[in-house]
């Protein structure tokens, strides 16, 4: 075979191949994310988050930790009760108890945002927002076909004690 002939045939095989991706990658993207977009399209809900979840939190590394209970409605409203464990600046530590009131909203891909008013001891309060993503489910049968068994979350605004405040929430079956 001689080197133009050749050239032509590595030419058109070249010219095939284009084609072939710029044809088949859309409808690829498009057959997986319409998949995904089907197999997800309402899996979770407000009614994915309800009862009892216990919580545990960290600032800054060790600067403050603490543990709580949060309980979810199922319909958007939350309740909590939380102890912060902080460091007094002495060396010692702190105790700080906290009481919340607030709601949350859940997006379809498991996502949301929780939003506290908190109370201290003092009645002094704080209003927080929460980003979290649910990590694991279990079977919650009525409207919600996927309930939270825990999810991660980190607040928008500098904590009581700390800058970066992380939470993950572990609910509590059984306990309502």
């Amino acid at each position: 075979m001689s080197v133009s002939k050749t050239l032509s045939l590595l030419v058109v095989l070249a010219a095939v191949l284009v084609a072939g991706i710029v044809v088949i990658q859309p409808l690829a993207v498009e057959a997986t994310t319409g998949s995904l977009d089907k197999k997800n399209k309402s899996s979770f809900n407000q009614g994915s988050l309800y009862g009892s979840y216990g919580t545990a939190g960290r600032a800054n590394g060790f600067q403050s930790r603490s543990v709580g209970v949060a309980d979810f409605d199922g319909r958007g409203g939350v309740t909590r009760t939380v102890r912060i464990n902080a460091n007094d600046g002495d060396g010692g530590r702190r105790l700080i108890d906290l009481t919340s009131v607030g709601t949350y909203s859940v997006n379809s891909d498991g996502t949301g945002e929780i939003y506290f008013l908190n109370m201290n001891s003092s009645g002094d309060t704080t209003a927080v927002t929460y980003d979290f993503v649910i990590r694991t489910t279990e079977s919650g049968g009525g409207k919600s076909k996927l309930l939270a068994s825990s999810l991660e979350a980190i607040q928008r605004e500098p904590g009581v004690t700390a800058s970066l405040v992380e939470e993950s929430l572990t609910r509590r079956s059984g306990v309502r």
